[in-house]
């Protein structure tokens, strides 16, 4: 399977399993990421908060977070 390196471990069984290792490069990012560049418009970049912040910031959870009643 490529130049992946795995790593032998323990499972929840005490039963001897491969698991992949790190497949992360080592060193340091070349650029920032700038996704202000990315969006053109300023509706785009409205846009991308609204949807980016939405999760904190409103009452709309999803997924385990979502409760019938607030605490």
């Amino acid at each position: 399977m490529g130049d992946y390196v795995y790593e032998e471990k323990k499972n929840y069984e005490g039963k001897n399993v491969k698991v992949l290792g790190s497949t992360f490069e080592e060193g340091k990012p070349d650029a920032t990421g700038n996704w202000l560049a990315k969006l053109t418009t300023h509706e785009e970049r409205l846009g991308y908060l609204r949807t980016a912040l939405r999760y904190w910031y409103s009452n709309e959870w999803y997924g385990s977070e979502k409760r019938k009643q607030e605490a």
